[in-house]
């Protein structure tokens, strides 16, 4: 590990682990509910309020599972555009085993203003104690309250976006295949925040080798505790709802801008899910933050580079509505 890898702001806002005994984690006896505590405790002391013109909780009450708990942003641009707004479904990063709403919450309401659209971001089921495919299913209820209700918050229901990061991002791809199957409502486009997509295993991938041994945010053998929590035995792992990136056909599937940390040891994963949307001849948006370790786009108030990849996003997502 060198400190000229790194975005000064990174490594400045990491120092003490990078100088210390970086982020490895003893994992053989993990607690859930502490891990997702402390989680929520260390976003919160880093992430400052952000202010959108409109915000709004909404639970939502279904029959076969337990209530959705879903927030809504609206920019103000629905002022001038409202009824034309696009809808953007935001599924929050943490392993499928944590993360959530409230954390965040800054993320979603400035993607909100950048990219002119409606965000709904959904508190979907978290394993072990939901495991695949229930997170997959509170996505296509989600997309299909938000196809019925989007023009109560003046957003245009035949424009619904898919957006994520880290296990968002592969709930979002997986929402769009099913999307484009005649599954789940039809997906108009994608923004993914360097995602696990199952292209590639960590025993081909360099930056899993490189960026993936404790010293850089996320051990790959936290990822595998968390799929390990995630996924039931007997799941078939080329079933696209669990690695998108394993989908025979990728063809027709919405324009997408993907985002990848240079220091992230998804980052290959993510880079080849983004090939090979483009090889099936779709509109793609790859982009690699160079000195950027996983989960960067979250602290977007405190990273000069976050806060400038969010402002292109919101350019690339404003031209597809042109």
């Amino acid at each position: 590990m060198k400190k000229e890898e790194f975005d000064p702001e990174v490594y400045e806002f990491y120092k003490a682990s990078l100088e210390g005994n970086g982020f490895r984690a003893n994992l053989d006896n993990l607690d859930i509910e502490m891990l997702r505590e402390i989680e929520i405790k260390s976003h919160a002391w880093h992430l400052d309020p952000y202010e959108v013109y409109e915000k709004k909780d909404i639970t939502v009450s279904r029959e076969d599972a337990e209530d959705l708990w879903l927030r809504v942003y609206v920019p103000e641009a629905v002022r001038v555009d409202v009824g034309k707004l696009p809808v953007i479904l935001y599924f929050h990063g943490g392993g499928f085993i944590m993360g959530s709403i409230e954390d965040h919450d800054p993320l979603c309401g400035r993607l909100a203003d950048e990219c002119r659209a409606i965000v709904i971001s959904a508190e979907y089921r978290l394993a072990p104690e939901n495991p695949f495919p229930a997170c997959i299913e509170d996505a296509v209820f989600t997309a299909e309250w938000a196809r019925e209700h989007a023009h109560e918050f003046g957003g245009d229901p035949e424009r619904i976006l898919a957006g994520g990061d880290s296990s968002g991002a592969n709930i979002s791809a997986a929402l769009a295949l099913l999307g484009r199957d005649g599954k789940a409502p039809e997906i108009s486009g994608l923004i993914l925040f360097y995602g696990t997509y199952g292209c590639i295993g960590f025993s081909e991938s360099e930056s899993a080798r490189l960026y993936g041994q404790g010293d850089y945010v996320l051990p790959v053998n936290t990822i595998e505790k968390m799929m390990e929590l995630y996924i039931p035995e007997g799941t078939d792992p080329d079933d696209y709802r669990l690695n998108p990136g394993r989908a025979e056909d990728l063809c027709n599937m919405p324009p997408a801008v993907l985002i990848s940390g240079g220091l992230d040891p998804l980052r290959d994963d993510g880079e080849e899910f983004a090939k090979r949307l483009e090889n099936a001849v779709n509109k793609v948006w790859s982009i690699r933050a160079e000195g950027m370790m996983h989960g960067f786009m979250l602290y977007w108030q405190r990273f000069s580079r976050a806060k400038e990849l969010l402002e292109r996003t919101g350019e690339i997502v404003r031209t597809w509505s042109e």
